[in-house]
């Protein structure tokens, strides 16, 4: 296959926007996969990042999220003046309350955050992001905040499907267990990837979990292969998600809330206006 670099570039800036709140470099990949743009090799992931990154410093493609690399430092204000002009912006009730109730929703992958993030953070539902096989301390977080809400919990996960993604979706539920009164996989599923036509890209034939994965789904054993939930395009990952999500909130309750949220800001904001710094000048 020969690589027409201007053109994967073009095909990657529409890809880029289609997504709100950024895409990573990865998301970018797996979705010129699926388009045929690109073969899945480990070599043509490197020239992809090799290209895109010349592109990004000489100004010709926008900015990709980078979600595991950031910059930590402390917020910092001009002065206290400052600080209270932004408080009100911080202040959110638990956009949750009142509803019968609990939604969770885990991603296998990092990669998903910003999006699931930008999506469910307006109904304040959280999300975790278990990235891969989840560590031992991060599960007893999760169980010890699960413990505190005495309302029944459902947990919507969002994977790959493949043989190590369906084993992490059992390794997280079983080291959660007892938080959940429903489990409920929202994507990948088979009929998923039927319906939307998501080209398979090669599976790790080394993978022990791959045999046993193939029987279940009917696979031909001697040709592994793997569906990335990246290859979906976002707006029907999102119709996806918001669907089993909408079923399980109540819109009313919800309302009540935001408008007793936008009472009790407004009512700081007005407080804060009343503040002066030392000596009774105003900033």
């Amino acid at each position: 296959m020969r690589v027409r670099w201007s053109e994967v570039e073009e095909r990657a800036r529409v890809v880029v926007a289609e997504y709100d709140g950024g895409v990573t470099l990865r998301q970018v990949w797996y979705r010129l996969i699926s388009a045929g743009a690109l073969p899945n090799r480990a070599s043509m992931y490197r020239r992809l990042s090799s290209h895109l990154a010349r592109a990004r410093r000489e100004g010709r493609f926008p900015d990709l999220v980078d979600a595991l690399r950031e910059i930590h430092q402390p917020p910092a204000y001009a002065d206290v003046g400052e600080l209270l002009a932004a408080v009100p912006d911080f202040f959110r009730l638990d956009r949750t309350a009142g509803q019968t109730e609990a939604l969770w929703v885990c991603a296998e992958k990092d990669t998903l955050r910003v999006q699931l993030a930008g999506w469910l953070g307006p109904l304040g539902i959280p999300v975790l992001v278990v990235r891969g096989f989840a560590s031992e301390s991060y599960a007893a977080l999760v169980r010890e905040r699960a413990a505190r809400d005495p309302r029944p919990a459902r947990l919507l996960y969002v994977g790959d499907l493949d043989a190590s993604g369906e084993s992490i979706e059992r390794d997280w539920v079983d080291r959660t267990a007892g938080c959940w009164t429903v489990v409920e996989r929202v994507a990948l599923t088979v009929d998923q990837v039927n319906r939307y036509e998501l080209p398979p890209a090669v599976g790790k034939g080394t993978d022990p979990r791959w045999p046993a994965f193939a029987e279940r789904h009917g696979l031909d054993p001697a040709r592994p292969v793997q569906w990335e939930v990246e290859a979906l395009e976002p707006a029907d990952l999102r119709r996806l998600v918001m669907a089993a999500v909408r079923p399980h909130i109540d819109r009313e309750r919800l309302r009540e809330v935001l408008a007793e949220e936008t009472r009790q800001r407004e009512a700081l904001a007005a407080f804060l206006a009343t503040w002066r710094p030392p000596g009774g000048r105003e900033g």
